[in-house]
Parts: C-alpha cells; structure tokens; sequence
C-alpha cells in the first residue's frame, strides 16, 4: 500500500527540491498494528541520535501522531562552553558551514538558519528539523550571572539531533510515514532520489520484520528510594532563606529543587514504557545521546508544562502553577479542584506566573497581540490536577526561533520572579548544577515551527545512574516541611518509573 495519497511522487519531489533547503521524502503504509515502542525498538533501537516523542491529552487519549527518529545526521552538542558537532553522516563544515559559532546556542541558531525551509502544507507537525534538549545552564548565554555551581554529573549542556530519518505513526488514521530527508545540497535530483528510496526501503524491510514478543512482570505499586543529594535540613534552611529574600523584597517568588538519585541497570526504553504507563502527559519523550567523548546517556521524560510553541507564525504559551492531587472518587476529585480553584495562594502566584509569561512574550510577539486566552482553568492528570492559562501571540517579523526561547527561557514555573534576581539565588541556594532539569526537551522544525517542553518529571539516566530533579515555588507563607514533600511528590512518578523498570522481569 505504499501508493496512498501521503507519498511522495517524484514529480513533487522535484519541484520540492529546487525551492527546499530539506525534503522530507515520504512513504505512508497502513500499519494499524504498529505502536510507538515497538518501532522504536526495531529501527532506532537506542542509537545515539534517535529519539521518541509522544503527546497524552487530558485523560490519557493519545494525540494523533507520534514520533520516531530513526537516524540523524549529527548531533550539535556542546564541551564546556562550546558548541561540538558529532558527525553522524554529515560533516561539521556541510551541517554548519565554514565559520560556526562557538557559543552553544548560537551555534544551534546557526544550523537552524542554515536549513531553514518554507513550509510543506499537509504534512504532520515535525518531518524534520532540530530534536533534543536545552539544559538550564543555557541560561548564562542570555543573563550575566555571578555564580557558576558546580557539574556533578557530566551530561553536555545541549544536544540536537539534525534528523534524517523519521517514522511518524497517525494514530487517527492508522498509518506509518517513513520519512527520508534529502539535503539540497548534495547530489544531483535523480541521485538524490534513489538514496532516499533506498532509505525507506531500508526502513520497511526492518518494519516488516517480526517483532520479538516482549512480555515481563511488572509491579507497579513498586516504590522508589531514591538517595537525596540535598539532606533534609539543608533544603529547609534554603526554603527559610528564600522566603527572607521574599520579605525584604528582593523577589516575589523563587523556585528552589532537590535532587534525587537511584542505581539502575534498566534499558531507557522499559523506563519509558513504564512512565508512559505511569504518568501520561502532554510531552512524553525518549532521547538517546552521547557525550563528545562518546559516552551514552538517555534522557526520559513526562512533561505536563511547555515553554513556548510556535505554530504557523501563532506563538503560544500555558503557566501551570498551583497543584493538587486526584481524588480517590469522583467526589473528591471535585472537592479538591474547588479547594485548589479557590485558594488565595495559589491564585496570587498563578496570577504573577501568568503576567511573567505575557511579559515574556510580547519581546517577541507584535504589540497589542500578546493575549490571555484561557485563564486559571482546571486540567487533570494521572496523579495530579493543575491551574493552567494560555497566553498567545503574533511572532514578530524576522524573529527566529531562538530569538523565541531566549526571550521566554527559563520559564517563570522554574525559576521565579523577578527572574534575575531569583537566577542569582537559585545558584546561591543550590549546591549544584541542575543540568536537564528546568531546561526544554522538544523540538525547532525547519519549516519555523517550535514546539518546547519544561523538562520537568525527567529522569537523565548515564553510567548506570537515574538523576531526577524537582522543586518547588516558594512564596511568603510556604512551609519548608510542605515543600520538601512536594519535590519529593513530583519526583515520583520518573523514580517509580526506573524502580519498576529495574525490577522488570521477562517471561516467555
């Protein structure tokens, strides 16, 4: 069936090619039977550079598409405090050009402006462009901070994969693209061509494969214990010394985090399995990476927060603050979304949030578009409900898509208010550098989409360790006690996830 209306011709990919810096050649199969995981583990099967990325609307359904990275040309990353290329089929100088800047994310600026490409209409939200993550320290390439905390745990500050090739299941309509981009700059249309049929032959040969049954008993009541790196004192102390900071109005709001440790020897995909079993959300994602010096890690994730969309010129962003857990029944479900609709504190906060993110986007949005949509309305998940609002906007004229995340990086849920001042005591406060956490895993298609999680309910898994961070607004009446167990409640979901992973086992 691989001549349904999704393919490509080679009549338009012609056309596409002589006006498309990248063309996504595509090949759709009716694949019902197929799921996420299980081509995950047949065609990427953990190779640096690959990825999985899937979205859980509110109750658990699953969105239309997911998606799979199967291969990528490279991987822009970064040592220190500068930008490496780990070339995966592309050189540096090809991906980059001749004179690539070192700074991090002006490198990822860069290779995104390189192969910027118009939109293709009809065709799913991501078929190519940058996948990966932006850790928090990116914050000292936008604001001049005094503190440097020290890395404990040696995961690059960045890495984007250059994708080359994608599966993207339609759940909607049963069906498979397998997607080969071709760069324009190579060789001739009819070479071109034939190696981008090669590639999604190569695909559908390993597709059609059968899948090796993969059943194991699994507990998932299994608890997590984690080690802390912060000792319980030292987190109150830093809550008691936040809220000084707070009444001698040097901040409203600051957001201090813990973090959690566990030893595993699970695969990142069973991680994931779980977590996406466990705790749903609207950003569910696997990436598997590599240091410069080649060493693998993986980062794993259920993010219900994004920081910043940018679709079809629209730019959108949805503060979460203010939380409770799900009730046993629906009684109680309703009970406490009175209590969390209804609470002083968490109204005030969520107010601050939401005028942060509106702050946020008009350096980038056209004036008098910058609008609050939804406010303060309730969402409910797996373990958890929510205050979200939704803040949009025009994107400027010539603004980038990096010009997008400096201008709302870190989000207001991660850092505080005002957000310089509260940076500063974050690094004061924290004994170490937060790495993955606070930072955005997702994606900037070339066509000028956006599409960027808060990696937040993450796990960083590398030489047999899982790192799992999580914090917490402190405003002037939190309670240190109160606050210790929220991180503590937020990391579980990502902890319990590598526990029951780790515990797996496989039966025939």
């Amino acid at each position: 069936m691989s001549g349904m209306a999704g393919s490509t011709t080679r009549e338009s990919f012609d056309a596409l090619l002589a006006t498309h810096r990248v063309v996504p050649v595509i090949r759709e199969l009716f694949a019902d039977g197929e799921t996420p995981v299980g081509i995950y583990r047949k065609l990427a099967q953990g190779k640096p550079g690959t990825f999985l990325l899937e979205s859980a609307e509110q109750g658990g359904i699953w969105s239309r598409f997911s998606f799979v990275g199967v291969s990528s040309f490279g991987v822009l990353t970064q040592r220190g405090d500068e930008s490496v290329w780990i070339d995966l089929g592309l050189s540096a100088e090809r991906a980059l050009g001749p004179d690539a800047p070192a700074e991090p994310l002006r490198a990822v600026e860069a290779l995104h402006a390189r192969w910027e490409t118009p939109k293709i209409a009809g065709h799913p939200p991501l078929t190519g462009g940058l996948v990966g993550f932006i850790g928090w320290e990116a914050i000292r390439q936008i604001e001049r901070l005094p503190n440097r905390p020290v890395d404990e745990i040696g995961v690059p500050g960045q890495a984007v994969s250059f994708a080359a090739d994608i599966v993207v299941l339609d759940h909607r309509r049963g069906t498979v693209m397998l997607i080969a981009n071709v760069l324009s700059d190579g060789e001739g249309p009819d070479d071109a061509w034939a190696e981008a049929q090669s590639r999604l032959d190569r695909m559908q040969v390993e597709l059609s494969e059968p899948s090796e049954a993969w059943l194991a008993t699994v507990d998932l009541d299994r608890r997590a214990e984690p080690r802390h790196r912060t000792e319980r004192q030292d987190f109150l102390d830093a809550v008691v010394t936040s809220k000084d900071y707070i009444r001698d109005g040097d901040i409203f709001q600051v957001v201090v985090s813990q973090r959690f440790e566990l030893d595993t020897d699970a695969e990142a995909i069973d991680v994931y399995r779980i977590l996406r079993s466990l705790n749903p959300s609207p950003y569910m994602y696997l990436l598997s990476l590599e240091t410069p010096d080649g060493e693998p890690y993986h980062i794993v994730g259920s993010s219900p927060e994004a920081l910043v969309k940018v679709q079809d010129g629209r730019v959108f962003t949805h503060p979460i603050a203010g939380s409770k857990p799900r009730g046993a029944t629906p009684e109680e479900d309703a009970e406490l979304e009175a209590e969390l609709s209804g609470d002083p504190k968490e109204r005030a906060e969520h107010l601050m949030l939401v005028d942060l993110a509106r702050n946020d986007l008009l350096k980038v949005c056209t004036p008098g578009s910058v609008e609050v949509t939804e406010f303060m309305r309730v969402e409910r998940f797996s373990h958890i409900m929510h205050l979200v609002s939704s803040v949009e906007g025009d994107l400027t004229p010539g603004a980038s898509s990096l010009d997008v995340f400096r201008a709302t990086f870190p989000a207001g849920t991660l850092s505080g208010a005002p957000k310089p001042r509260a940076l500063e005591i974050i690094d004061e406060l924290e004994p170490a550098q937060r790495g993955v956490y606070g930072g955005v895993v997702g994606y900037f298609g070339f066509s000028g989409d956006v599409d960027l999680a808060i990696a937040i309910r993450t796990a960083t898994i590398m030489n047999g360790t899982a790192y799992v961070q999580a914090g917490g607004g402190l405003v002037a009446d939190s309670d240190p006690a109160s606050e210790f167990l929220e991180s503590q409640n937020k990391a579980a979901a990502p902890l319990r996830a590598v526990a029951v992973a780790d515990a797996m086992q496989r039966v025939r």
